[in-house]
């Protein structure tokens, strides 16, 4: 894999946000640590896939604002904010058609141009709120 690590890790968030399994496999290391992981998770690159897999088109016509890509050595940062349209159910509420917006940071840490570890805070409670708010 060619690229700098930044480069690497920009390319996760498009291809993330694309749902793109295909390119999200290329940039992963086979056994990539999801350290956000549920308890119930299969290890690797192989239990990630399988969770994002069953979360697609959960929001249709996905946005990514990409807004910092920050490297040191091994470490990527990201900061981003998604937006799209609420299309399956998500966190127990039914799809709402609703379009919402959240935010949110990454940390990778990459090997042989390659990401192993991946670390992911966003506001899972302003997305809940937004999709749980009364109709006007």
């Amino acid at each position: 894999m060619s690229g700098s690590n930044k480069e690497i890790a920009e390319r996760y968030e498009i291809a993330f946000a694309a749902e793109d399994v295909d390119t999200m496999a290329e940039v992963c290391d086979p056994d990539v640590v999801d350290h956000n992981a549920d308890a119930d998770q299969k290890p690797g690159f192989a239990g990630f896939k399988e969770n994002f897999v069953a979360g697609i088109g959960t929001f249709t016509d996905l946005q990514l604002d990409l807004q910092h890509v920050i490297g040191e050595g091994d470490l990527v940062a990201t900061h981003w904010t998604i937006s799209g349209t609420q299309q399956k159910e998500f966190f127990g509420i039914p799809a709402t058609g609703r379009r919402v917006t959240a935010g949110g940071m990454n940390v990778y840490r990459l090997a042989g141009g390659r990401i192993t570890d991946m670390w992911t805070q966003w506001d899972a409670l302003g997305l809940k709120t937004q999709l749980e708010a009364p109709d006007s």
